[in-house]
């Protein structure tokens, strides 16, 4: 392993455990350092709230404490990470709570809820933005397959068919949207996910920038969409993932992190925390694909 990948590595980690929020640093303990799996959940039941969803900045560009669909698919993922099956308490509570949301006239989620208005948040963070159906609601169905053991088999397949639906008609390329796709493939039974695959690939060559003299600016990265060489989207970006480990290594910090390259522009004060606390979230990503990419660099 190159001395200089080592020490970047050292440096991310070091950032993970001293400088991000707890519930990073209990992930990256988790994931990497056989830390504890309580631990995690500990930090996680912070951004619970008594209705089942996740909120309190969970994500950290908006800050109101109120639940929503969108934090609530951040909490799933989480305990989905750390092995939460259909008997965790907070698995159970998060389930209801995006039943009870569910919105049968979008046929899915409100992304935020109007209590977003009332804290500080980024200013494309308002209430009732034209938001594509596949954010979060793509993403929430496949977290409801993932615990489809809570969700009524109606309701799911009833569900999944929309999805299905929506996906084959989609003509616009939202890179938010796409990565919301990409964790519905995820969890998808293969039967639908033969259905939608060849879309879902169509949508990302149209939507994954892979001009490097383009990747300093806001775009998708191909390896926000393959994170893994696991990914069913690796093939088609296989020729340009070399490049782009490059560029992330390129645009670690030097404190070790990888900084947002975003700013909310307005609520200055409060942004300046929930830079830091993206730092964070970045770089445990970005870790996590370094990881996948280059094994045994832990």
């Amino acid at each position: 392993m190159d001395n200089t990948f080592t020490e970047q590595f050292k440096k991310a980690i070091t950032f993970l455990t001293s400088k991000s929020r707890p519930l990073e640093a209990a992930l990256y303990k988790f994931e990497f350092e056989d830390g504890s799996r309580d631990q995690v959940l500990h930090e996680l039941k912070v951004y619970q709230n008594e209705d089942g969803g996740f909120g309190n900045g969970l994500e950290a560009d908006f800050r109101c404490e109120a639940s929503s669909a969108l934090a609530t698919t951040i909490g799933l993922q989480h305990l989905i990470r750390v092995g939460a099956d259909e008997s965790d308490p907070m698995v159970q509570k998060a389930i209801q709570y995006a039943l009870h949301t569910f919105d049968n006239d979008k046929m899915g989620w409100e992304i935020v809820p109007k209590e977003v208005e009332s804290a500080p948040r980024a200013i494309w963070w308002n209430y009732g933005g034209d938001w594509p159906w596949g954010n979060p609601s793509a993403e929430m169905t496949g977290l409801l397959h993932h615990y489809k053991g809570l969700v009524p088999t109606d309701f799911l397949s009833k569900l999944t068919a929309h999805a299905v639906t929506y996906i084959h008609q989609l003509e616009t390329n939202d890179h938010h949207e796409l990565q919301c796709l990409v964790k519905l493939m995820k969890e998808l039974p293969a039967e639908d996910k033969g259905k939608v695959s060849d879309k879902v690939r169509e949508i990302a060559r149209n939507s994954v920038t892979t001009d490097p003299e383009k990747w300093h600016g806001y775009c998708l990265l191909p390896l926000q969409v393959a994170s893994s060489p696991d990914s069913f989207l690796y093939a088609d970006f296989k020729d340009i993932i070399p490049a782009n480990l490059q560029h992330l290594l390129d645009t670690q910090a030097e404190d070790g992190s990888w900084k947002p390259t975003w700013a909310w522009g307005q609520f200055e004060e409060e942004w300046e925390a929930a830079k830091q606390e993206w730092s964070g979230v970045l770089t445990l990503e970005n870790v996590r694909v370094l990881h996948a990419y280059h094994k045994g660099a832990l």
